[in-house]
Formats: structure tokens, C-alpha cells, sequence
């Protein structure tokens, strides 16, 4: 499968990918993801009668908005693998980390996914929680994604650390601080709606919630400045890309 991805990936001349061919910690990462899905289709129940089939075809959003999730995040360890296709003992062991987070990450999403649905379609669902208690489900999902992409951070930390033994050229290693950046913002976000809901919920559990969630906005514009940053420097670099 990732091969397959990879070969339909825009290359640039002045990369070599490493990862032509997966490794065996890259196909047992893979793997990890395919059980995650499992584990999501594993909890969608048979329906024994129309109302039963028309209350999971409600459920549908909520499912793709979990393989969505989980795809955005087995697309970045895609993209570092086929980039530096790392192997070392210190890699195996974050990569470990992140596997195991990957699977814990199942659960937190599809009761959040769930619950947004059966609000949304006013679905009787056996997802239940007080209102009270939504302060505290962001929390948790926050520092799910706040874990992955902060894992995610070491993968490019430890490949700029080792730079030297993987060859890395100029334009590499400008490209590797970059995606540094990048995971910069993408852990730094569920960061900030964390410490927001937590300091807000004792004054109002509304206000926490939704200023929580709107803090998942600002994905949009800080990306938007980190890619406009970064390309403003990239054009320094002359070969153009294949």
C-alpha cells in the first residue's frame, strides 16, 4: 500500500527518497493502521431492521471522520518514511510510541466522531455524556493529537540529528527544519485548546467547549504563514522539482 502511495507522490529532484521500498518496521506501522480501522469497523453493528439501518447510515459521517483522521496521520509517517526510511534503535523506539498511540487513538476519536453525530442528527445512540463532561472529552482528545504530532516532532528531530549518516544535502536538511515547524504547530494547537478548556471550564462549561474547539481554526492560517514562509526561502534552492 505504501508503495503504491509513494509512486503516485509528486517527486522532487532534489530529494533522494530513502524509502523506496518499505521496511519492516514501515509494513508493521502499515499494519498498526489497518488494525485501527478494523477496530473502528469492528463497532458498527448489524442492522435488524430499517430504523436500525437508517441510524447507521447517520453513523456514516462519524466513521469517515475517523478514517480521515487516522489516514492525515498515516499520510505524515508516510511521508517521512519514503523521505528517510529510518531504522535505528532510538527511531524503533519512537516509532513504537507512536504505533501504540495510533491504536490508543481509536478509541478517544470514535466516541468523539459519535457523539458530534448523534448531537448533529439527534441520533439515539449508545454514546452518552453529561454536558459537564465535555470539557473533559476535549481535553482527552486533545492530548491524543497532541502525543501523535509531538511523536511525529522526533521523527524529524532524530533525522536532522543524524544527518550526516543519512546523506542528507542542503536542501534536506532545510526541508527537515521546516517540517520541524510544521509539527511545531500541529502539536502546538490541541496544546493551546487544552490549557484553554481547562482553565475556562470552572467559569463556564459552554465557553470552554466552544472556545476549545475553535482553537482547531487556527490549523488554517498558521499553515498558510509556515507555507508562505517556506517557500518565500525554497526558491533560494535552483533545481526545480520533477
Amino acid at each position: 500500500m505504501k508503495t503504491l502511495a509513494n509512486s503516485l507522490k509528486k517527486r522532487d529532484a532534489r530529494i533522494t527518497y530513502r524509502g523506496e521500498s518499505p521496511s519492516r518496521l514501515d509494513n508493521l506501522t502499515d499494519a498498526v493502521f489497518g488494525i485501527a480501522i478494523t477496530l473502528l469497523l469492528f463497532n458498527i453493528s448489524n442492522p435488524n431492521s430499517f430504523n436500525d439501518l437508517v441510524n447507521l447510515t447517520k453513523t456514516f459521517p462519524a466513521f469517515l471522520i475517523s478514517i480521515g483522521f487516522l489516514t492525515l496521520i498515516w499520510v505524515e509517517h508516510s511521508s517521512f518514511s519514503w523521505i528517510y526510511s529510518l531504522n535505528d534503535k532510538i527511531f524503533k523506539l519512537i516509532n513504537t510510541v507512536f504505533i501504540a498511540l495510533v491504536i490508543f487513538y481509536v478509541y478517544p476519536l470514535r466516541f468523539l466522531s459519535l457523539y458530534l453525530t448523534s448531537v448533529f442528527f439527534k441520533l439515539d445512540s449508545s454514546i452518552q455524556t453529561e454536558a459537564e463532561n465535555i470539557p473533559d472529552l476535549m481535553i482527552y482528545y486533545g492530548f491524543v493529537a497532541f502525543a501523535l504530532y509531538f511523536t511525529l516532532y522526533f521523527f524529524y528531530l532524530r533525522a536532522l540529528k543524524i544527518g550526516k549518516k543519512l546523506m542528507l544535502n542542503e536542501y534536506e536538511i532545510f526541508i527537515t527544519r521546516q517540517m520541524l515547524k510544521r509539527m511545531v504547530i500541529m502539536f502546538s494547537v490541541p496544546l493551546i485548546s487544552i490549557l484553554l478548556v481547562f482553565i475556562l471550564r470552572n467559569y463556564s462549561i459552554g465557553l470552554a467547549s466552544f472556545l476549545g474547539g475553535m482553537v482547531y481554526s487556527l490549523y488554517v492560517p498558521s499553515i498558510m504563514i509556515w507555507k508562505k514562509r517556506m517557500m518565500k526561502v525554497e526558491s533560494n534552492f535552483s533545481i526545480e522539482a520533477t
